[in-house]
């Protein structure tokens, strides 16, 4: 069995006692970084040695490895041996979510392998909840495109009849605050969440004319909220 397990994104007491269990058992973990799930191994004083398999690496996404893996669990499951069990894991948050791990659930579609995705973790949850901007429908955009497109991804968050929520890094925050006052009406609310669960987080929450470069510390990672259009 394949299993998409949530990583915490900043609190390490948010994983899941499931997740936990089967951090314990796995035989194979796929990781976006394995010296991270190291890492986090030794954090939860987890013992198991499992095989570690990258699914990126030097930014690179490399599908060979991991469809020799997961074939393991048809020949497995063939051979009625014991079932192999497989982790996808991310450094944080939900595998599949603004990351390659989207790739390996559909590669396990190809191969026709079974595989379940934990609930858990991920920084735009928690910061939809604390905007208060909505508790219904959104739109998720995960990051912005760094050059080519992002201009007309903002147009289009300009017109939204819906909520956006989307990522930004530590390093485009300042031009994403320039651009939400240059895209966006005055009166329109935003909310930017800054590292997430994490010791030093932060919700700054206001309409655009009242926001200011320097009212957001530009450190960590943040997760951008902006109202629908009026």
């Amino acid at each position: 069995m394949l299993y998409i397990v949530p990583t915490p994104v900043g609190n390490l007491e948010d994983i899941t006692l499931r997740a936990i269990r089967l951090l314990k058992t796995t035989h194979i973990i796929i990781s976006e970084d394995t010296r991270h799930t190291r890492k986090l191994m030794k954090l939860l004083e987890i013992e198991n040695k499992p095989k570690y398999i990258d699914f990126t690496r030097n930014h690179e996404f490399n599908l060979v490895p991991i469809e020799a893996a997961l074939k393991t669990i048809l020949v497995a499951e063939e051979e009625e041996k014991e079932p192999i069990e497989i982790l996808v894991v991310s450094d944080s948050g939900t595998p599949g979510i603004s990351d390659p791990g989207i790739e390996i659930i559909r590669l396990a579609q190809d191969l026709g392998v079974n595989y379940t995705v934990l609930p858990g973790a991920t920084a735009f949850v928690p910061a939809v909840v604390a905007s208060g901007i909505t508790g219904r429908e959104f739109t998720f955009l995960g990051f912005l495109p760094v050059k080519k497109g992002r201009q007309t991804q903002w147009k289009e968050i300009v017109i939204s009849p819906y909520p956006v929520v989307f990522y930004e890094s530590v390093h485009r925050i300042d031009k994403c605050v320039g651009e939400l006052k240059e895209y966006l009406e005055p009166t329109r609310k935003i909310s930017i969440c800054r590292e997430v669960t994490k010791m030093y987080e932060t919700i700054w929450i206001g309409t655009v004319s009242t926001l200011e470069i320097d009212d957001i510390k530009q450190k960590g990672e943040f997760v951008i909220i902006v109202d629908k259009a009026k």
